[in-house]
């Protein structure tokens, strides 16, 4: 498996987190090589199901009068 965000190479990881006093929950992750990129399968699960904006529907940046920088005589 390639890294999404440098192409670098991918190796698999065991992850162990605090549940609760009694125990650990242990998940597998992905982790890249080169940056360091940790990817599971709650983080796959919401790239696939982001939602992207709808052509035409974005707002557009605005020229603010307000927002001008006016240079003083010095």
């Amino acid at each position: 498996m390639n890294c999404q965000r440098c192409a670098g190479l991918m190796h698999w990881l065991t992850i162990g987190d605090h549940l609760n006093e009694s125990g650990q929950l242990w998940s597998t992750a992905w982790q890249c090589y080169n940056c360091g990129e940790i990817v599971d399968s709650l983080i796959m699960e919401n790239r696939v199901s982001e939602t992207r904006p709808k052509a035409g529907k974005a707002r557009l940046k605005t020229f603010s009068p307000s927002r001008q920088v006016v240079q003083g005589n010095a």
